[in-house]
Order: C-alpha cells, then structure tokens, then sequence
C-alpha cells in the first residue's frame, strides 16, 4: 500500500489537533470549573442547571429584599416608638393639668411642653426613609401624609390606606409599611362650645356624654336644624330650650341643666329667675386624630381662665381617653411589624436552606471533578506530546535514507 505524502502530513495534522483539542477542552473544563461547557456536552444537564440557575438567582432577590424589607420596617418600628414616648409623655401632661390646685399660669407651662410635643410628632408622622419616601403615606410615598387645615383647626392624614407589599419567596409577600390611618388614625370628633349671652348664669360647663352631644349635632346639621339654643327660665327650677323651632323643657337639678350630654352647672351666687336665659352654640362636629387632640388640649389649657367656664376639665378627660386609645393603636401597629419581622427572619432562613440544596444540586450536575480532569489533563498532555514526537520523527524518513 502506498501513502502519499499529502496524506501522511493531513493524517499527522489531525492526530495533532485532535489532541489538541481534548487538551483544549480539560484546560476549559478547569478554568470555568465546570464540565458542561456547551448544551451538546450533556443536554439534560444543561437544562437542569439552568433551571437551578434560575432558581438561585431568584432566592438571591429574594435576600436583597428581605435587607429592604427589614430596613423599612425597623425604622418604622422606631418611628412609631418615638411618637409611643411622645403619647405617653401627652398624657403624664394631661394627668397633671387635672390636678385642681394648678392654676392658670401652671396650665399654659404645661401646655408649652404640648406645643413642642405637637411639632415633635407632626415630624414623626411625615418621617422618610433614605430614599425621601414617606413611610405612612400608604401608596403616595411622595407625598405628605399629614397636613394641618387652617380652616377647621385641625390636622388630616392625606395618604392612602394602602401598604406597599415586598416578596420574600415564591409565595410571600409581606408589607413594608403601615399607612397612617392606621398607625394614628382619628380617634374622635370635636365640638366647640360657645356661650354667646347669658353666660353671667353659668358658672361650669362639662360635657357628660361626648358621643350623644357628638350624635346629636351631627344629626342636627344633617337635618338643616339650628345648633344654636337658648334656654329660658320659666321659673325657679324649670327651664325650656329652643332652638328657634323645637322646644324641650326641664327641671334645674342640683344647680344643673342638662341637655343632650351637656351640663351647665349655674351659679350660685347669680341664679337666674323667671324670664332670664342664656344661649349657647354648637360646632359642627371635627374629626380628631392625636396631633388635632394635642392641639386642642393644649389650646383648651391656654384658654382656661374664668371665661372659659372650666371647659378645659372636659377636653382633659376627652384627652386621656383619647390618648389610651392611639397608645393601643400604635402598640397594635408595633405589633404588627415585630410580627412581619418574625416572619422575615423564618423566610430568610428558608430560603438560606434552599439555596445550599440547589447550589448542592448544581454541583452534582455540572461542577468539574478535579481529580478526574487533573489526571486527564496529565493524560493528554502526554498523548500530545507522544504524537508530536512521533509525527516529527517519521516525517523525516526517506527511501534516500535506504538507498
């Protein structure tokens, strides 16, 4: 058989790259640490660590968000403890201006303390995070959940009622915030008194029953009804009270007149007779969340010299009632998020678990086993090195060798 020269130099070529190449690939296969190098090394495979590439990617996101979602909710948890202490303080002032041997002056020095709590905690409640976002602002995280309305004294929570969600598996999405509404939302209404003639008769005025004084102008002002009354004595213990249309009649009792959860104590040393009256006013009624029942409990301490009939003794007891209602709100909400907390770190630690059987799984499937190519590589390093050898050695013989 005969062998020609071109032939015998491709045969040796492709002995060489052969080698090469599975050289080549051993090299590849330990750089990258893996032995699929491409879907036609093993196809299975190949779509098995895709998948479990899949897989690990998104229980990486879901730790990037778990470090967000915590974040969010311990600054929350912090604001919230903030305006707690701030509450709690309010209310050990409110405990104090009902003390009966503090007069006016002591009243003002406490309601000061009030203001500064009042700016306190408008801060607190319009609190950002580090992005600018408002935390209690529900959906509208740009804008600022509480205002304070000039035209009825009173501050109003603008945000939504809605909680921004962050996933933490497939399946879990937990909030990252608290809308307003719920963390201080309003907790009552407010009515304004006012004695608008007469008020020489009265010496104290209290209001005995807020939710049926509260019900009643409500009713009134939803009915077109006057909430301005007048009450006139038609004798030393009988009275009647109007309000320019409906007429209702009464009996003085212990020196008081009482009407729809209002009492006007009178005074004993100007009692009225026959024929005289005095006349009051009532406001329509104003929600209160606890900024506007700060405000209005520091207004009414300000306020409680004689004209003020001892109208401050009502908004202190509407006070600390008040108070005891937000400070169980927020504890609730505090609750709340120490309980998404819990929740977050079992998540976390879930998915830490996951995330080492996939890695575990893929390592299997697709990482290079070391001593194998190791010892492969040394393999082939001498088939290469063999045919190298070879083909230079029987590339110089001859027939002129023989000759």
């Amino acid at each position: 058989m005969r062998l020609s020269t071109n032939l015998f130099f491709q045969r040796g070529l492709d002995s060489l790259q052969t080698s090469q190449s599975r050289l080549d690939k051993i090299q590849l296969m330990l750089t990258k640490q893996t032995k699929i190098l491409s879907p036609a090394d093993d196809p299975i495979g190949n779509s098995q660590v895709l998948a479990l590439n899949e897989k690990i990617g998104q229980n990486e996101q879901f730790e990037r968000n778990s470090v967000t979602l915590e974040n969010n909710l311990r600054r929350e948890e912090s604001v919230i403890s903030s305006i707690t202490d701030a509450v709690q303080r309010a209310r050990t002032l409110a405990v104090q201006a009902g003390n009966g041997s503090y007069d006016q002056t002591n009243r003002k020095a406490l309601a000061s303390e009030l203001r500064n709590l009042e700016t306190s905690i408008f801060d607190l409640t319009n609190a950002q995070d580090e992005s600018g976002e408002y935390i209690f602002a529900g959906y509208q995280n740009r804008i600022q959940p509480m205002e304070f309305n000039d035209a009825n004294q009173a501050y109003e929570y603008v945000g939504d009622q809605g909680q921004r969600t962050i996933q933490l598996s497939p399946t879990l999405y937990l909030p990252a915030n608290d809308p307003g509404s719920r963390a201080f939302s309003n907790v009552s209404k407010r009515v304004d008194f006012e004695l608008t003639g007469g008020n020489n008769f009265i010496e104290k005025v209290e209001v005995t029953n807020r939710d049926t004084l509260i019900a009643d102008t409500e009713a009134r002002i939803a009915a077109g009804d006057s909430t301005d009354f007048t009450v006139t004595f038609t004798g030393p213990n009988d009275y009647e009270i109007t309000d320019g249309t409906n007429t209702v009649t009464g009996t003085v009792t212990d020196g008081k007149v009482e009407y729809n959860g209002m009492t006007l104590e009178l005074n004993p040393d100007n009692m009225p007779a026959a024929g005289d009256s005095f006349s009051y006013s009532i406001g329509e009624p104003v929600s209160r969340n606890l900024l506007t029942q700060i405000r209005d409990l520091a207004t009414a301490l300000e306020e409680s010299g004689p004209e003020s009939k001892g109208f401050h003794e009502s908004e202190i007891a509407f006070a600390l009632d008040d108070f005891n209602t937000v400070i169980s709100d927020l504890t609730d909400t505090q609750a709340s998020v120490g309980a998404r907390l819990n929740v977050m770190d079992n998540a976390k630690l879930s998915n830490a678990d996951i995330e080492i059987v996939n890695k575990k799984a893929r390592a299997d499937i697709s990482d290079v086993d070391y001593s194998e190519a190791v010892t492969d590589l040394v393999k082939n390093e001498t088939i290469y090195s063999a045919a190298q050898q070879v083909f230079t050695r029987v590339s110089r013989l001859s027939l002129f060798d023989y000759l």
